[in-house]
């Protein structure tokens, strides 16, 4: 008999916020962000709860850390999950791209958010640069 087992995502999300809040004493701005969206998206998809809540609370840390809006990243992904990515899978074929453009659409949106918040300086469009980078490496190799 098979059983339904679920993938590590609870042990990476754990990995994910003792990361930024180490890295954050040391004002590098690493935030995984992009790997938590996808762990939120395949909860989402199949239904794993109790992990869709523990990356909530995930997205939360990053924004406490950051200072971002609380909130803010969880309404980012609900927002393209329901409404921008169904049009994006009927123009993709392709699972991998699709996804790298999800978490560049991530990304983007976060941004623009950031933007509305705070002045725009180069080294917030660095940051975010960096970090969709580490997130497609991340995402593609190891998710």
């Amino acid at each position: 008999m098979k059983k339904n087992e679920t993938p590590p995502y609870l042990l990476i999300l754990i990995f994910i916020g003792i990361t930024n809040i180490i890295f954050s004493t040391y004002f590098i701005s690493i935030f995984l962000a992009g790997v938590v969206f996808k762990i939120f998206l395949e909860s989402l998809k199949k239904q794993y709860y109790y992990i869709l809540a523990f990356s909530v609370i995930t997205f939360l840390v990053i924004e406490v850390i950051q200072g971002f809006k609380p909130f803010s990243l969880t309404l980012i992904a609900l927002f393209l999950f329901y409404f921008i990515i169904p049009r994006i899978k009927h123009t993709f074929s392709s699972s991998i791209m699709s996804e790298f453009i999800y978490i560049f659409l991530f990304y983007l949106v976060l941004l623009v958010v950031t933007i509305f918040y705070t002045p725009f300086s180069i080294n917030m469009l660095y940051v975010v640069i960096y970090n969709f980078l580490i997130d497609i490496i991340i995402v593609g190799f190891i998710i």
